[in-house]
């Protein structure tokens, strides 16, 4: 009879992904996962695989945890009757400064720094991460293009993609040990999206 499972799934994922995203791939092994689940290393094989595949499971369960927590987001700021360049903005800095201890910069952004495009699965799950968050960000500009709050120079596709690589460009400085003035570039970015009244 095999033995039964003891760990959840989603505890174990948590903790391996905050390894992997103040780490790294390269530079986590699967001894240090093993270490830090505190679960047999057969059981992790069992359960996710090997480490590759470990990895991409994170990606998936970070993909999971932070696109549901900037859709309360953002549903919280809506219900309080904040504009949509409000929520914008919140979209753009949203983790790029913390009061909560986690690791710097953004595991998305650290894999494609650490793998570019040499790894086929990996870029097809950043790929799926960024196209859902330039989703919220590009629906959120239409918004406010409906109620002229935000400027319609162009289009809301075109303004989120540049929102989304200023921002991606922001986390991986964090990630080099940089410090950017977050609050300057919000500024600058409501300065420029914005029309005044």
């Amino acid at each position: 009879m095999p033995a039964k499972k003891t760990f959840d799934n989603d505890q174990v994922l948590d903790q391996i992904m905050r390894q992997f995203w103040q780490h790294g791939y390269y530079h986590t092994s699967m001894d240090e996962i093993v270490t830090l689940s505190g679960v047999k290393k057969q059981s992790l094989y069992n359960a996710f695989g090997d480490k590759h595949t470990i990895y991409l499971k994170t990606l998936q369960h970070y993909h999971q945890l932070m696109l549901a927590a900037t859709t309360r987001a953002m549903q919280e700021l809506e219900q309080t009757g904040a504009t949509p360049l409000t929520v914008l903005m919140m979209l753009f800095t949203q983790g790029l400064t913390s009061d909560k201890p986690q690791p710097t910069g953004d595991l998305m952004a650290n894999a494609v720094a650490e793998f570019a495009s040499s790894d086929a699965d990996i870029k097809q799950l950043t790929d799926r991460y960024y196209d859902d968050y330039l989703t919220l960000m590009a629906s959120t500009i239409l918004k406010g293009q409906a109620n002229q709050t935000i400027i319609t120079t162009q289009s809301s596709m075109s303004l989120a993609q540049g929102l989304l690589e200023a921002r991606i460009g922001l986390q991986t400085r964090l990630r080099q040990g940089s410090h950017p003035d977050i609050d300057q570039r919000q500024h600058s970015w409501t300065a420029f999206l914005g029309i005044s009244a």
